[in-house]
């Protein structure tokens, strides 16, 4: 008796799996509709699920379809909205190197579609959010900006222009923020010729007037500090270039909060290395 008990359970147990199974089966079949496209060998199948799929902002498995499609439809006009759509999902799904990639591919091989204007300046959106912070390395930042550059020259009038001046400037101030940054490292420890040079090139390519001062101020006070810490042969002649600095941040700026103490710091190194005026 108990094992006829057992078979039974056991029987019913197995037919109820198999109900479960055909449900979820079934359920599955209805809740992904493009499964069959998918496996298709069919272009148009499976062109259909890879859409289809982006459409129900499924992106992980629409790019799958799309990164298949996309060397199928190598040169034909669809391969351009193929790459595009490629470019988007990764994009949503925050692969944005993948994104970038995927962006400049279409600009490359489909310049002339009608998603180039917009993919160049995707583009140059996947390496904007990719920049990082000014004292870290800044690949991405110039890659933007070299990437809106062109899309500011080759659409003038383009949908996106504004927002890539702004972009633009933004990016540009961070580069300025960066080589600001490098040679006040370089001043705070006390290499001074380093640090006059590097405020030097800075001075002749930044933009940012509040950047500026503090620079030009910061390479006068280096070139003195330089002057005062040299051999005895080379101090004259670094005397006279930290002079001219002087007298061109004076000139430049004859109100400056800096100076009371650049001109200290004249007056000292002329005191010490026993320079007449």
């Amino acid at each position: 008796m108990g094992d006829r008990r057992v078979l039974f359970w056991s029987r019913s147990c197995r037919l109820v799996g198999v109900g479960f199974l055909l449900v979820w089966v079934g359920f599955s079949s209805a809740c992904d509709p493009y499964r069959k496209l998918s496996r298709s060998k069919s272009l148009a199948d499976r062109d259909s699920a890879a859409f289809g799929y982006f459409r129900r902002k499924q992106y992980e498995s629409a790019s799958q379809l799309l990164e298949e499609l996309v060397g199928l439809y190598r040169g034909n006009v669809r391969g351009a909205e193929v790459l595009y759509h490629l470019a988007l999902s990764r994009m949503y799904l925050k692969d944005y190197y993948a994104a970038e990639r995927y962006f400049g591919q279409l600009v490359e091989e489909y310049p002339l579609s009608s998603r180039a204007e917009e993919a160049l300046f995707l583009q140059s959106e996947m390496n904007y959010l990719l920049s990082a912070d000014y004292d870290f390395d800044q690949r991405e930042t110039r890659r933007a900006i070299d990437q809106l550059q062109v899309y500011l020259t080759l659409y003038p009038n383009g949908r996106h222009v504004s927002l890539a001046e702004e972009r633009l400037r933004e990016l540009e101030r961070k580069l300025e923020l960066k080589a600001f940054h490098t040679a006040e490292v370089f001043y705070r420890i006390g290499r001074y010729r380093a640090a006059t040079t590097l405020f030097s090139d800075f001075l002749t390519h930044a933009t940012q007037a509040d950047l500026r001062e503090e620079a030009a101020y910061k390479r006068a006070m280096a070139a003195l500090l330089m002057a005062e810490r040299s051999i005895q042969e080379k101090q004259l002649p670094r005397f006279r270039e930290a002079e001219g600095f002087y007298h061109t941040f004076v000139q430049e700026y004859p109100s400056s909060r800096y100076i009371p103490s650049l001109r200290e710091q004249y007056e000292h190194t002329q005191r010490t290395l026993q320079i007449s005026r």
